[in-house]
């Protein structure tokens, strides 16, 4: 999580130093697109010195607040990561407007409306977060073995899965999770990672677990090896729970 603050900080700072002057009407959005006479209306030099200005200060501040949250809780600074951007974003759109002395209605609508879906897009990572940073469910009903986000719907919620019990091999406890390289399509942020991983033996697994908890149930099954762990069960319990579950088969 560190090296990606430390690269989205360089990418923050580098912008603020790339747009100039002399190439804003090439590649300063929206002011590369206005006609000569509407260029006019724009206090180029005062914006460019804000521009600079907010992308250092943004820089700076992302990094330094992943660096002092992630000394308390990696969740808040994943969570902080990826918000806090959207935030600054906005308020660098609507700051922005001040610089263009006829703005027309046109463009007050547009920013307004691209300052809406950064907020929405904010609020929905943070509600969704109350369930992200939490453990999965995992349920025996029946014939079935279910892991599923807790609470419903989430951005990890669309990662789980559904078992028979036919399709469980074996299930065991173990220390460690096995050297992951990527995710293939899951979610990780903070101490949790949730969906489709690939690891360094070329192998693909499912992780619905706290990484920085143990043990891991790993249960072998017809989909793959499946890592589950849970902030506030005791896993030897639900391991036992689950060997006399699977041996209930018919």
């Amino acid at each position: 999580m560190l090296i990606v603050a430390v690269i989205l900080s360089l990418i923050f700072g580098a912008i603020g130093f790339i747009v100039t002057k002399s190439n804003a009407q090439y590649i300063l959005s929206g002011y590369n697109t206005m006609s000569e006479q509407d260029r006019q209306s724009v206090d180029i030099d005062s914006y460019l010195r804000f521009f600079k200005q907010f992308h250092i200060v943004l820089a700076l501040s992302l990094l330094g607040g992943v660096l002092l949250l992630s000394l308390v809780n990696n969740n808040w600074a994943s969570i902080f990561m990826t918000v806090y951007p959207l935030v600054a974003y906005s308020y660098f759109s609507v700051r922005g407007m001040s610089f263009y002395k006829k703005s027309t209605r046109l463009m007050k609508v547009g920013i307004y409306l691209s300052v809406g879906l950064l907020v929405t897009i904010a609020a929905v990572l943070l509600i969704s977060s109350y369930t992200d940073y939490k453990s999965s469910e995992l349920t025996m009903d029946g014939q079935k073995l279910e892991i599923a986000s807790p609470y419903g719907i989430s951005l990890s919620g669309f990662y789980g899965i559904s078992l028979s019990k036919e399709q469980i091999y074996r299930q065991k406890l173990v220390d460690k999770l096995p050297p992951i390289v990527y995710k293939s399509n899951g979610f990780a942020a903070g101490d949790y990672a949730k969906g489709h991983f690939k690891t360094k033996s070329g192998e693909t697994i499912l992780l619905f677990v706290n990484k920085k908890s143990s043990p891991f149930l790993l249960i072998e099954s017809e989909k793959g090896d499946i890592y589950y762990n849970h902030d506030e069960l005791d896993m030897q319990v639900l391991s036992q729970k689950l060997a006399q579950w699977l041996s209930t088969k018919l």
